[in-house]
């Protein structure tokens, strides 16, 4: 199965965008590349439900081998690929950086002049995790995930919205960990509230007449 089709059919793939500056820059024969932060290790996500943050230590033996420079997470708006030569990731002591020459297709064209105009500014990437590849703790009494081993990167892309996704994958994984219990579903009945609501006003008229 290629790398595309094990994205596709794996319901464990994850996104999550970094804060920092985008920026163009120019090769020696003066065609424009695109280089920016696809991760920051300083950056907290806050997920709503929980916050997180990747370890640096996360990257030992992780498959970087091919990796899609992608607009907006889109397959059909490439922009380059590592295998190819057309692009460079790596990891530093900020986070996951990539570099990727942009191309003259209008993908390429409509990339380069949003972030010439600002417009674009923020990257994401897309990601799996190895089985137990996180762990859960509480920070500031709210749930905090740590990610600690990730097991493959697929893309990397410059995002018009930066947004992070459902999190549907974390939330099977927090329910694994056993940091968090999810609350017993409420089994009671309509008829059982009926019966409840009519004992406590018996109990209020019992009291009105001792008055």
């Amino acid at each position: 199965m290629s790398q595309e089709q094990r994205k596709q059919n794996n319901d464990s793939v994850e996104h999550r965008y970094a804060s920092g500056k985008v920026e163009l820059r120019k090769s020696e024969s003066g065609a424009a590349k695109l280089f920016g932060y696809a991760l920051r290790f300083d950056s907290v996500y806050d997920m709503w439900e929980h916050t997180e943050e990747v370890a640096k230590g996360a990257f030992a033996n992780t498959d970087m081998s091919d990796i899609r420079v992608l607009f907006n997470h889109d397959n059909n708006q490439i922009l380059g690929r590592t295998k190819a030569g057309t692009a460079r990731t790596g990891i530093d002591a900020n986070g996951l950086w990539y570099e990727v020459d942009l191309p003259n297709s209008p993908a390429g064209e409509n990339v380069r002049v949003a972030v010439e105009r600002g417009d674009i500014d923020q990257s994401s990437w897309g990601f799996i995790l190895r089985t137990n590849g996180d762990k859960w703790e509480r920070r500031d009494g709210k749930l905090h995930r740590v990610l600690t081993d990730v097991e493959e990167i697929f893309d990397v892309s410059p995002v018009t919205f930066p947004a992070n996704p459902d999190t549907t994958v974390a939330k099977r994984s927090l329910q694994r960990s056993g940091v968090y219990a999810p609350p017993e579903p409420d089994t009671t009945t309509e008829i059982d509230t009926e019966i409840e609501f009519a004992k406590l006003e018996r109990r209020i008229f019992n009291f009105k007449l001792t008055l």
